[in-house]
């Protein structure tokens, strides 16, 4: 059975910030899945693809590799906290800073059209 949490002693997961009763609060469950592509080539020699899966399972501990193929983060946060966790989310989705092997992504079209108006009256429009 899982054990309900306090809510009156809820604290924000990233700041530590209390979280009182009745005030609002953010709850991300965040899924890391592991996904390899096998190329047609692999597929020929499957005991090469077996032999390399049991070498390198060797080596690790069981939750290392548990942790390799799936993790779940659970956290509870502030208002700010969220905010904070988004812009880092979409600043990792819409260019990459550490990795050297990515490139900038290319901007997405917007569809529809922009209507701007101006602020100043123009003068030749009577």
């Amino acid at each position: 059975m899982i054990d309900t949490p306090d809510i009156s002693t809820r604290k924000c997961d990233s700041c530590g910030i209390s979280i009182k009763e009745g005030e609002l609060f953010y709850h991300c469950r965040t899924e890391i899945i592991a996904g390899h592509d096998q190329t047609r080539a692999d597929l020929k020699y499957p005991d090469r693809i077996i032999a390399q899966a049991l070498a390198e399972l060797a080596d690790k501990e069981e939750q290392e590799l548990l942790d390799d193929i799936y993790q779940e983060i659970i956290l509870q946060l502030c208002p700010e906290c969220r905010t904070t966790l988004l812009q880092r989310i979409h600043s990792m989705i819409n260019s990459c800073h550490t990795c050297t092997k990515c490139q900038p992504q290319p901007k997405k079209e917007k569809k529809g059209k922009l209507l701007q108006f101006s602020s100043k009256k123009d003068p030749d429009a009577s």
